[in-house]
């Protein structure tokens, strides 16, 4: 019995989209103030969670400018 011959690995797992520093946080920040502009539209139990979803990422992002 011979051993099986190895074939290529896994392909690479593809990283973020290149992009000016931060880019990704503006997004996620941007994210949040649209969605806010849309609570009106939603029902109460709705609006709760957007606007938590929303301090949270606040929160997260004004941590990291913290730590800079």
């Amino acid at each position: 019995m011979t051993a099986p011959i190895p074939g290529p690995g896994p392909a690479p797992v593809p990283g973020p989209m290149p992009g000016p520093p931060g880019s990704g946080v503006l997004g996620r920040v941007e994210a949040a103030v649209a969605a806010l502009g849309e609570v009106a539209s939603l029902p109460l139990r709705q609006q709760v969670s957007v606007y938590t979803e929303a301090h949270r990422t606040l929160q997260e992002t004004l941590g990291t400018i913290e730590e800079r």
